[in-house]
């Protein structure tokens, strides 16, 4: 594959990438005010109607009880937080994909803080599904940085 080619085929990933943290950051916002329109009911109980397909298979599941047992302010901080990541990924992907220079180190960084923050989570989860987050966010940083390099070489 020549560099023209590879180049082609960075920019198809990049664009694939921010339209893809466009997507996930405004499932991020309809998730967050979801939760907002519970607020007040137990988050076991909005867990259960969204899996109770599930729960007939395993009603024992481990991660029920686990939700049984947190508090009310959990649903507050999932909706904000949800709602905070959700819309600055939205806000950042769009700059990147004008190629405003000045958001691709602003990008990466804030990518590099939300790892660490994923990489505590995992710590304590050991979740698979955040692992696999995290695999996608170091990718995004990659081609983030790919293309920056390509607008920077191009001044």
């Amino acid at each position: 594959m020549d560099i023209k080619e590879r180049n082609m085929l960075t920019e198809i990933l990049f664009h694939l990438g921010m339209w893809w943290r466009i997507f996930y950051g405004f499932l991020r916002i309809v998730i967050a005010i979801l939760l907002l329109q519970h607020i007040g009911t137990p988050l076991s109980d909005i867990f259960l109607k969204i899996m109770s397909h599930e729960l007939i298979q395993d009603p024992g599941d481990r991660v029920i009880q686990m939700v049984n047992h947190l508090p009310y302010l959990v649903t507050y901080y999932l909706a904000f937080y949800f709602m905070f990541w959700g819309a600055i990924d939205i806000f950042m992907s769009i700059l990147l994909l004008r190629h405003q220079l000045w958001a691709f180190p602003v990008a990466i960084y804030m990518i590099v803080i939300f790892i660490i923050y994923e990489f505590f989570r995992f710590s304590q989860t050991h979740s698979l599904m955040l692992l696999a987050v995290i695999v996608m966010d170091v990718f995004i940083i990659w081609i983030i940085k790919r293309e920056y390099q390509k607008l920077k070489s191009k001044l």
